[in-house]
């Protein structure tokens, strides 16, 4: 397990910034979580089904995410994926196949938009180079300059960013 307790006032972060988790009442039809104003996730949801709920709704927000990037940046690479998913993983913040598929974790919405965008593009630049060679990261360095210091980025705010 992650170490979670999922209780109030636990932190998650959201867009890059932290958000403190809170209690909400549950309505019908109500969403079961929504980022407010005052840097709080309000889950609408009891205790032990909040894990679930944070994952549906990281992946609902990811998805957004993945929505505005991905179309721009494959214009912009000369690429086209077959099929873009979103999901949740342990690890890996996104994987191609050979076969042009793109996987990306849900988790990514944890991440600041710039470190989001670099995995993006990281992700379609394997549509180029399948590896991660000299001209896999020329590829990527060509799309986005500063690349480096937002995969430093990346590494640094992956240990916040548990579900």
């Amino acid at each position: 397990m992650n170490g979670r307790s999922y209780a109030d006032g636990e932190i998650f972060l959201y867009g890059g910034k932290p958000y403190a988790l809170a209690s909400g009442i549950a309505h019908e039809g109500s969403p079961r979580v929504e980022a407010s104003e005052e840097k709080r996730l309000v889950v609408r949801a009891p205790l032990k089904d909040r894990r679930k709920f944070l994952i549906y709704w990281y992946t609902s927000e990811t998805e957004k995410i993945v929505r505005a990037l991905a179309p721009k940046w494959s214009k912009k690479l000369g690429v086209r994926p077959r099929s873009i998913t979103v999901k949740f993983t342990r690890t890996r913040w996104g994987s191609c196949s050979s076969s042009g598929r793109i996987f990306f974790n849900c988790r990514m919405s944890m991440l600041s938009p710039d470190v989001a965008q670099y995995i993006v593009v990281h992700e379609l630049c394997h549509l180029k180079q399948m590896n991660h060679s000299p001209r896999f990261w020329d590829e990527v360095r060509s799309a986005l300059p500063d690349a480096m210091p937002l995969r430093r980025s990346l590494r640094e705010q992956e240990r916040a960013a548990a579900l």
